[in-house]
């Protein structure tokens, strides 16, 4: 009786909101972790070898070629891979990474790439090895094997690749660039801040940030979040873009701007950790209040109410960071461009009445803790919702 009543509610659920439940059915097959003493209550940035690999591998690709939010072309480094790597594209690896990734670019071939490069180191001999990070459930394999390409499946023609290519010998030349890029991002955002300020507002913590970059990501970042083996820690994974390539001789300022728009790429990754979580209590209370996401957002990325509201509340709670972080002499320039960012050229066409909306009941409850403000945001939702509804219905 228990079982059917626990599969009717599922049921039930998936007929409101199908993502919700799909994200939980995968959530029994994610795979754990090993996290290594170096990333233990640690926050560390990071450009791995295996990771720059595929990203280069990827960044051939006639579809990431043709997708300026998915590589960045205005810098040098663009420029050196370009003429180093451009006579291989027709390699049957970049072949076959373009076949995965032309329908959904966004989609699971990326993610699986990006997590799955975490498990291989790459010796002298071009040789993939596994140093054995992930702990991944063959099912997990074989729901994606089709789906997705998986290095584990590929091993021999990224390691032809790597060899051809010579790519050891470029990593190795732009090593002290990655470095480069790894202490500016220390400079401009303070992680420890972020994390501290987070823990405050939210009821759980992760012991473990990885936040992973190359230099040829354009504006696709995304967040994942496993549990150690025992189940004792977590650790969180944010791949985003690399950071601003000069930050020296710049006004105390205009540093602080700089810093701002920094830390919001890793921070809007960092809280989805904590947002998502805490959006799965309110499902119910979601579904009722934004009867139509397409009212909220007018691009193809973000197609449920789940994903629309994780967003809005991810870049929000961004805002309410900012005030309690940034100088009172840059803060309305800083809420502007990240509000503007996200309302006007991202197409989060509410994100603008709503980022004010969310300001003001944060200071009203005296900057509580962010579950507070979810029934009120809802309540606001639910208002704008009747109020479009009733003027489409006034319209006819």
């Amino acid at each position: 009786m228990i079982v059917l009543s626990l599969f009717l509610i599922l049921g039930i659920t998936y007929l409101i909101s199908p993502e919700y439940i799909e994200n939980k059915v995968m959530d029994l097959f994610l795979p754990t972790v090993n996290i290594e003493n170096k990333y233990k209550n640690k926050i560390v940035v990071e450009n791995p070898e295996v990771y720059e690999l595929m990203q280069i591998a990827c960044s051939l690709t006639e579809t990431f070629q043709k997708d300026q939010n998915l590589i960045d072309k205005r810098t040098e480094y663009y420029y050196d891979f370009e003429n180093y790597f451009s006579s291989f594209k027709d390699h049957q690896l970049i072949i076959k990474l373009n076949e995965y990734l032309k329908s959904n670019p966004y989609g699971p071939t990326q993610h699986a790439i990006r997590l799955l490069s975490l498990n291989y180191e790459i010796n002298n001999e071009n040789k993939l090895n596994s140093n054995e990070l992930l702990n991944i459930s063959p099912v997990l394999i074989k729901l994606f094997k089709s789906k997705a390409f998986l290095i584990p499946e590929n091993i021999n023609l990224i390691e032809d690749f790597a060899n051809k290519s010579n790519f050891k010998n470029f990593y190795n030349k732009h090593k002290n660039y990655y470095n480069k890029l790894i202490f500016n991002y220390n400079k401009l955002c303070d992680f420890q801040n972020m994390k501290n300020w987070l823990e405050d507002k939210f009821s759980n913590e992760y012991q473990s940030y990885r936040i992973i970059f190359s230099p040829l990501t354009g504006g696709f970042h995304n967040t994942m979040s496993f549990k150690s083996n025992d189940e004792s820690m977590e650790q969180t994974f944010m791949f985003v873009s690399a950071p601003y390539e000069n930050i020296d001789n710049i006004s105390a300022k205009d540093f602080e701007i700089k810093s701002s728009i920094m830390s919001r790429v890793v921070f809007t990754e960092i809280d989805h950790n904590y947002v998502n979580p805490l959006t799965d209590k309110y499902i119910g209370e979601l579904e009722k209040a934004m009867t139509d996401y397409k009212l909220w957002n007018s691009q193809k990325g973000y197609q449920s109410k789940y994903s629309t509201f994780n967003e809005y509340m991810t870049w929000g709670v961004f805002n309410l960071y900012a005030i309690d972080t940034y100088s009172k002499e840059n803060i309305d320039t800083i809420l502007k461009i990240q509000t503007d960012f996200m309302n006007d050229k991202r197409k989060f066409n509410r994100f603008r009445e709503f980022s004010d909306e969310l300001v003001k009941l944060y200071k009203a409850n005296s900057k509580p803790k962010i579950e507070v403000l979810y029934n009120p945001i809802f309540k606001w939702i639910e208002q704008k919702s009747i109020l479009n509804n009733e003027n489409k219905a006034y319209a006819r």
